[in-house]
């Protein structure tokens, strides 16, 4: 066969994919439509890397693992771990084999958490192209897996549940007011796709707290949003660990092993800043 005739082969072949594929997925800049959204969530993190000893940190040159398991907000070993919902009147996959269309409504959160890991992170907000030392261009962002699993069952008993991929973006601004200063903030935004399951090709984007704590057993009641909430039973916050990420490891060094994440009362746990929850949608 000619490179001419397996060129025009090829064409006709890329034309009648191009139709398909138009046939089969929304417009190129359909309306973003939201698909649902979990708030009011909590969950107890912990942090480590290669380092013996060490977790997150202001420190250059350092990988990090970081993992998260969602519990209940208000009642120590408690099973009332939050919701989510779900939009009706879209063809939302639930988590099937083969997937039933038009998955919707209120669904009770049964366990959810979150597994990243990056080659090297750290938690300093001078560095990096947004901050005042803007030479260090070598951190990679968190990456991995969000997990959500429901009370309810698909057609053959087993859980709805949900797997996303996402990419944490960095701290958002303390106040978007003050558009040219990059004020404190204990809120990381994150984005991604849903993989598996539940609303599998939805976009994925959210924020939630990243506040460090220490293990506290005079602490006996559950959490509360701040500015300066409780953290959680058996837990107090680590204050001095924020603050070292605000400035240069040398100044006040930071080390991050545990934190909360989530989105209690949709505000930060340690500055009562706005926090959105998980948002899933579809367009663009």
């Amino acid at each position: 066969m000619s490179i001419k005739t397996r060129l025009i082969g090829g064409t006709s072949a890329l034309v009648l994919a191009g139709s398909m594929i138009a046939f089969a997925a929304p417009a190129a800049h359909a309306a973003v439509l939201s698909v649902g959204g979990c708030t009011n969530l909590l969950a107890l993190g912990t942090a480590k890397s290669t380092v013996v000893g060490q977790g997150i940190t202001d420190k250059d040159n350092q990988d990090g693992s970081v993992s998260s398991k969602g519990v209940d907000p208000n009642t120590n070993k408690g099973t009332s771990l939050g919701a989510c919902g779900f939009n009706g009147g879209l063809s939302t996959p639930d988590a099937g084999k083969p997937p039933v269309k038009g998955y919707s409504g209120i669904k009770t959160v049964a366990k959810w958490g979150t597994k990243l890991f990056s080659p090297e992170t750290d938690c300093n907000t001078t560095d990096g192209t947004s901050g005042p030392n803007p030479t260090d261009n070598t951190e990679w962002p968190l990456n991995g897996t969000l997990s959500l699993t429901f009370t309810d069952l698909t057609a053959a008993s087993k859980a709805q549940a949900l797997t996303a991929q996402i990419v944490v973006d960095g701290f958002t601004d303390g106040d978007p007011s003050t558009p040219l200063v990059q004020d404190t903030s204990d809120v990381v935004s994150f984005h991604g796709i849903v993989i598996k399951g539940v609303a599998a090709g939805a976009d994925v984007t959210g924020e939630t707290e990243f506040d460090p704590t220490v293990k506290d057993k005079t602490v006996t009641t559950g959490a509360t949003a701040g500015p300066f909430g409780n953290a959680y039973f058996g837990y107090a916050f680590d204050v001095a660990a924020a603050v070292g990420c605000t400035d240069d490891a040398s100044v006040n060094p930071a080390n991050i092993t545990a934190f909360n994440n989530g989105s209690v009362s949709n505000a930060s746990q340690i500055l009562g800043l706005p926090v959105s929850g998980i948002n899933f949608t579809i367009g663009s």
